[in-house]
């Protein structure tokens, strides 16, 4: 039973707690206008930002809830009422959304702050947010380096202090891939853990929705107010069999923390049903306004769409049985593995200026293979832990991040 505090100390409490949020809203608001720049925001503006959160305002509470004045953004593939859904292209958001996403609304109900949509890839289809419409994302840390895709507009609102968090969607490694170009933390959960209502889709059988954060242990809480599960953070790793796949470089530091070590190899022949799979269905996504609209659409994702244009219901079936048993067969190889830890990036982090087209095979390689797996990971920068669940993979970070080490960097 909770002893109410006295009206003294609640009223001091509300005070306090009305100027911590005041507080963040101000530093949001300075990160917009020092990174203008970087076309993080689909609502530009400092001015604009402050004015809609004013309006969203609500009394102060003697006792905090768990995310009490955490700001946060959202990819803009996801509703929130009053707001445009862009999708990162010119044919949709003339009309506001009525609605807000479930997985926006218990954020805000748990205090909460959303700044504002993020900018991303056009139709959240690339790893470098290069938009032609929108602008594309820069990158807040790494000013010769994309900001990665899809969800590059959230990466770099963490990284630039214009958020404390951030949901991303992850279809190949949409959260994953900025995360590591920008030196922060994203979640890839499995399929329908976090609640896909409201959020525009590419290819729904891979299609999830992911928190991102400056730090592991923000990713875990936002992650236990998204779920209700949370993860405690280990003293060790010990008694923990690691998969050390593609040569991670952190497969000693591992060792280190008590995990026993040993090689494994991720099934890259999965990527063949994977790609015919997705390509079918984001064409089924777009069926309403491509060809139709093509002259909408930047050149980089109608050729994604005529690529995949064909794929007829046997080839798609076979795809998906494919699939299906070489997810069989990988998770037999990983019986008496608990984690499996990759490098995010299957290669060099994607230039600015770069060809989006020529790069984007090799650096999603392995978030990709991940995705098409179903398994959740994290990456920690340009780290990458694959588990069975999403608080194994949490739990490892957490006692990495416990033991002091730092994001890795970008190659």
């Amino acid at each position: 039973m909770s002893i109410p505090l006295p009206a003294s100390a609640a009223s001091a409490a509300s005070a306090a707690s009305a100027a911590e949020r005041e507080a963040a809203v101000a530093a949001s608001a300075e990160a917009i206008r020092l990174h203008r720049a970087h076309n993080i925001l689909i609502e530009s503006g400092a001015e604009r930002v402050v004015d809609r959160l004013a309006r969203r305002d609500r009394p102060a509470p003697a006792t905090p809830p768990e995310l009490w004045a955490w700001t946060f953004v959202v990819k803009d593939m996801i509703d929130v009422a009053g707001l445009r859904t862009t999708r990162g292209s010119v044919l949709y958001g003339s009309e506001e959304a009525v609605t807000t996403a479930p997985c926006v609304e218990v954020l805000e109900r748990a205090g909460a702050l959303l700044v504002g949509k993020a900018n991303q890839h056009e139709f959240a289809w690339g790893v470098t947010s290069q938009n032609p419409h929108w602008g594309d994302v820069g990158n807040p840390r790494h000013a010769h380096l994309t900001s990665g895709g899809s969800s590059g507009g959230t990466a770099a609102a963490i990284a630039a202090g214009i958020a404390r968090f951030g949901l991303g969607t992850d279809t190949g490694g949409s959260v994953r891939i900025p995360a590591a170009c920008c030196g922060v933390v994203g979640l890839r959960p499995r399929a329908g853990a976090v609640p896909g209502e409201g959020v525009a889709p590419l290819a729904p059988m891979f299609d999830v929705v992911g928190p991102m954060a400056g730090s592991v242990a923000d990713c875990a809480r936002v992650w236990r107010v998204l779920t209700g599960e949370a993860a405690a953070p280990p003293r060790s790793l010990s008694g923990l069999v690691v998969g050390v796949a593609d040569g991670c470089a952190q497969a000693g530091r591992f060792a280190d923390l008590g995990a026993e070590v040993r090689e494994i190899t991720l099934p890259r022949e999965i990527l063949a049903p994977y790609w015919t799979i997705m390509g079918a269905q984001a064409r089924r996504t777009h069926e309403a306004t491509y060809p139709r609209n093509a002259a909408a659409y930047s050149e980089g994702v109608r050729r994604k769409l005529d690529g995949a244009a064909g794929i007829g219901h046997r080839e798609y079936r076979g795809a998906v049985d494919e699939l299906s048993a070489l997810r069989a067969g990988f998770m037999a190889d990983m019986s008496g593995v608990d984690l499996v830890i990759a490098p995010t990036l299957g290669g060099p982090a994607p230039r600015v200026g770069c060809d989006e087209a020529a790069i984007r095979g090799e650096v999603g390689r392995i978030t990709a293979t991940v995705s098409a797996l179903g398994l959740p990971a994290l990456a920690i920068g340009d780290l990458q832990i694959v588990g069975r669940g999403e608080t194994d993979v949490l739990r490892a970070g957490l006692c990495w991040e416990a033991a002091g080490e730092a994001i890795p960097a970008p190659r």
